[in-house]
């Protein structure tokens, strides 16, 4: 007798089916053995640009730029000309030969785009920031930083002026003001911008003094019970005290802006401005333009200083430290805090200086 035949146990493959009976292409195993990897797909000029378009785009504009500034910079310093027709112990007066009393105000506002772009516009703004107290600002101009000063506590003096009220304390700032330029255009420009800024300029008539030297400056508005004026006068000459202060005829603050670059006398400037400031405490605030480290770089702006003279009325190829240094030597305790060159962009030729007076001097 035949043995039983046993039926061999059915097992289900663990690969679904297509109703033909054929494998799912997309189910086969991914690390099958019988199935190699695809190979990996190249990378195409399409592919490789959407990668790298960015820092490829950045690097074309950065050597770009860097190229056309060493062409023009190099071409400058091999034809080095400094004067072309004005040499430079022509002295400034101040007076920028551009501006008349018909377009002073159309003169400040084509500032406002090159200083922006250069960075003198934030540089303003840091340093009216250090203008607390008794402040004088010379060669003040158009009054171009008078926007950026905390007026408040002049604010406050006034108001507690008007109403009698308690006095408030009043946070750091401004609480006597006193600016002072050669140029009476600009200081009519200046007067029109202090009025927007100061909120009690609104209400309050101007004390006029007229002028009384030979020269025909040293005239002056007052506004405030002479806590704010204006005064026309040289930086030469010497310096007003300030009309709200009692106890110490001298000034906290004395800030100046692009001064150096246009006085005749750029070191007797800094020795006046000594004799201004207290002793100690006291700060002597300069934002400045002049020479670098670079030879290159001077040499632009030796080519340029002749046509900026005569169109702006300074030389700003001077060498502001070395004009500082020796200011320094010659005024009896005049001290340098601070020397910066802040703009690494403009290669080092914005400057900021920062002088004190001695207790002892």
């Amino acid at each position: 007798m035949k043995p039983p035949r046993i039926a061999r146990p059915y097992k289900p493959s663990s690969y679904p089916h297509h109703r033909s009976g054929t494998r799912r292409a997309d189910t086969l195993p991914p690390s099958s053995p019988l199935t190699p990897p695809p190979p990996p797909k190249s990378d195409t000029l399409l592919t490789l640009w959407r990668r790298s378009w960015l820092p490829l785009t950045g690097a074309a504009l950065l050597a770009g730029f860097l190229g056309f500034y060493i062409f023009g910079t190099a071409v400058a310093s091999f034809k080095t000309c400094p004067c072309e027709g004005v040499c430079e112990h022509a002295a400034p007066t101040g007076r920028p030969p551009a501006l008349t009393g018909e377009n002073a105000e159309q003169f400040d506002k084509e500032l406002n785009f090159g200083e922006w772009w250069m960075g003198i516009t934030g540089l303003c703004r840091k340093l009216a920031e250090h203008a607390t107290g008794h402040v004088l600002e010379l060669a003040m101009g158009t009054g171009r930083n008078l926007e950026y000063y905390n007026w408040e506590p002049l604010s406050v003096a006034a108001e507690v002026a008007n109403t009698g009220r308690k006095k408030v304390v009043a946070p750091q700032g401004i609480t006597s003001f006193t600016g002072l330029d050669i140029s009476a255009d600009m200081l009519d420009v200046a007067r029109r911008r202090l009025v927007k800024t100061v909120p009690p300029m609104s209400s309050s008539a101007p004390i006029v003094k007229a002028s009384t030297m030979a020269d025909h400056t040293g005239g002056q508005l007052s506004y405030l019970d002479s806590h704010l004026r204006l005064i026309n006068s040289d930086a030469h000459h010497p310096l007003p005290p300030p009309a709200a202060a009692t106890s110490n005829p001298k000034y906290d603050t004395v800030i100046q802006t692009f001064g150096l670059c246009s006085v005749a006398d750029p070191v007797a400037v800094l020795s006046n401005l000594a004799s201004a400031v207290k002793p100690g405490t006291g700060r002597i605030i300069l934002l400045e333009h002049g020479k670098v480290w670079y030879g290159i770089i001077n040499g632009l702006l030796d080519k340029n200083a002749g046509k900026h003279f005569q169109k702006y009325g300074c030389w700003w190829n001077r060498d502001i430290e070395l004009l500082v240094d020796k200011a320094v030597k010659k005024t009896p305790g005049l001290e340098v805090v601070k020397l910066d060159r802040p703009n690494i962009l403009q290669m080092g030729t914005l400057v900021w200086v920062e002088l004190r007076v001695a207790d002892k001097a």
